[in-house]
């Protein structure tokens, strides 16, 4: 598939007609955002969009490094959240965040950063990937990585109401 890529050191424009046919403008604009949906959502209604954390499962790695030299998997969290405006959902999300840094690490056990805050909280611009878009039925959604370098990596699927865009 071909794929969006953004950089904190450069941005590789899509080819030509990258999105299907199908979208509107709005429904474009949410589906190349690189992880600031509840941003221009909130942009949108002149509101504050609510973040419900569903789940947010920490993992152990099964296999420990086998040397010393390999980079390993620190923690790995499973999460399911949806971003709501007056109690409406607007966006579920599922994601897969892998830490490999000790100290992005100590920032989400510790000092209880938001895995979704940790970029902003590090004032790092990740890189972003958009792997997939699709529609099914009722719903339009994506799927994408924000990285940073071997520190982070997120994989998310975020799925919209079709009419995201109505009035509440």
């Amino acid at each position: 598939p071909q794929v969006i890529r953004k950089s904190n050191k450069r941005l590789v424009p899509p080819p030509p007609h990258f999105l299907p046919d199908g979208y509107s403008s709005l429904e474009r604009i949410l589906l190349t955002a690189n992880g600031n949906v509840q941003r221009i959502l909130s942009a949108f209604y002149n509101a504050p969009i609510s973040v419900k954390i569903i789940k947010n499962e920490r993992k152990i790695p099964a296999k420990a490094p086998i040397t010393a030299a390999d980079n390993a998997i620190l923690a790995e969290y499973d999460r399911h959240v949806e971003l709501l405006c007056e109690s409406q959902v607007l966006c579920t999300a599922t994601s897969t965040v892998t830490l490999w840094n000790p100290e992005h690490l100590r920032l989400v056990d510790q000092e209880k950063i938001g895995i979704g805050q940790l970029f902003r909280y590090l004032n790092i611009l990740p890189d972003f990937e958009l792997l997939q878009v699709g529609r099914d039925g009722n719903s339009f959604w994506r799927v994408y990585t924000l990285s940073s370098g071997d520190d982070v990596k997120c994989v998310l699927k975020e799925v919209f109401p079709n009419g995201v865009f109505e009035r509440i």
